[in-house]
């Protein structure tokens, strides 16, 4: 299973990544395009639940959604440690079956992107769909093939490190372009000093999509497409050099 074996490197890997920024955008993005007041908040894939705590923060009630047992349970220490009262559950996506309806359904850092085949990301959108109230928001991103297919997945390295210990985690993606996947092969070594103590490698397999199947997968599961555009920029142009989209649709 992905993610579960440098689960504890994660936070520590993205520590750079701006979840406030994108929270924001989120909380931006209901006020110009939700018809209502948004309430509840299912956050699909939400992992050590870093967007799950911030839109907690801004007084939203969040349900988070993870396949790893081991990123839910980093996510209910941070939870407690912040004194946050948020359900975070473990469950696939594509068979999620809550009791419970949503004002607005995220899915967020290329979660669709896991859904590689057609019958996967279909059961995925169905899944939002019905855990949607009426006229509810789904709001994704998701790697855009153009820019994808223009640029290249390429062999990458990044190193963080926090007091004696040294994090290097090395990428080496295999594109596939008639399946429209990305394998990213991922070599984690963690170093005290100048000591390897440990390295785990996993292979996620990640789908990167075209506007056009998109429109059509949302479409006939229930959907309208209200904005595509680069990511966290709504006044932006797509184009073959924005790796990563964000998308905003409404159930109708």
């Amino acid at each position: 299973m992905v993610f579960e074996n440098y689960a504890n490197f994660y936070d520590l890997l993205y520590r750079d990544k701006d979840y406030q920024e994108e929270c924001k955008f989120v909380k931006r993005v209901f006020e110009i395009y939700s018809e209502k007041e948004i309430r509840t908040i299912l956050d699909l894939g939400c992992g050590t639940g870093s967007h799950a705590l911030l839109l907690s923060d801004m007084d939203y009630i969040v349900t988070g959604v993870d396949l790893s047992e081991k990123m839910l349970h980093l996510a209910n220490s941070k939870a407690a440690e912040q004194n946050r009262q948020i359900h975070f559950l473990q469950g696939d996506i594509r068979y999620l079956d809550l009791p419970q309806r949503f004002d607005a359904v995220v899915a967020m850092f290329t979660v669709l992107g896991y859904q590689t085949t057609n019958q996967d990301l279909e059961n995925a959108i169905r899944a939002v769909r019905k855990h949607l109230n009426p006229r509810g928001l789904f709001i994704f991103d998701v790697w855009f093939g153009p820019a994808v297919l223009n640029e290249k997945p390429a062999k990458r390295a990044k190193t963080v490190k926090e007091g004696d210990v040294k994090i290097v985690r090395c990428a080496y993606p295999i594109l596939d372009i008639t399946k429209h996947t990305v394998e990213v092969n991922y070599t984690v070594s963690e170093f005290r000093g100048d000591h390897l103590v440990a390295e785990v490698r996993e292979s996620h397999l990640v789908r990167f999509f075209f506007y056009q199947e998109l429109l059509l997968f949302l479409n006939r599961n229930g959907f309208e497409v209200l904005k595509v555009c680069p990511f966290m920029d709504l006044n932006g142009q797509v184009d073959d050099h924005c790796w990563t989209i964000s998308v905003i649709s409404r159930g109708i």
